[in-house]
């Protein structure tokens, strides 16, 4: 089964990994022409990392991530604390710790493990026809494609 995936961010990297580890033929198109290192630090909570490591990215995973024991919410214009509190009671009760990752780095990680060559950039696509047995798209330079089945990741705003 020929499987594509619309976006190569998180979300789409991450379903392209496991869709690959079950045997599927995986390819992914991404809109954009360059991955470049955008975003800020995000928080990977214990489910999301179990996730990751459900894919045999444990340790790839742990050592992109910092160490997170304590949370706080800060107010950004006075800088009070609006809440704080530790970590430990939800580490202790999944069995797994929340990582803080670079969202650049964690994409840079993904798209390494799903491996380079199967990720199409600069595809945008711009016209999808649906078929009782497969998906038809079109991209914006007038390329074609068709898939058995579809995943959309790429936003919002996605015709996907």
């Amino acid at each position: 089964m020929k499987i594509v995936i619309i976006g190569a961010g998180i979300a789409g990297l991450t379903a392209g990994i496991a869709l690959k580890k079950f045997g599927y033929d995986v390819i992914i198109y991404e809109q954009v022409k360059e991955i470049r290192p955008v975003g800020a630090a995000i928080s990977l909570w214990p489910n999301g990392v179990k996730c990751l490591n459900y894919l045999g990215l444990k340790d790839k995973v742990a050592a992109l991530g910092g160490q997170m024991d304590h949370l706080s919410y800060v107010d950004g214009i006075h800088g009070d604390v609006m809440t704080a509190f530790s970590l430990m009671p939800l580490i202790q009760d999944s069995g797994q710790r929340p990582y803080p990752v670079s969202r650049a780095e964690l994409q840079r990680m993904l798209m390494d493990e799903f491996g380079h060559e199967n990720i199409h950039l600069g595809t945008k696509v711009i016209a999808l026809e649906e078929h009782k047995n497969c998906v038809h798209f079109t991209f914006e330079d007038g390329r074609k494609d068709s898939a058995d089945l579809l995943i959309g990741a790429d936003g919002t705003h996605s015709i996907t």
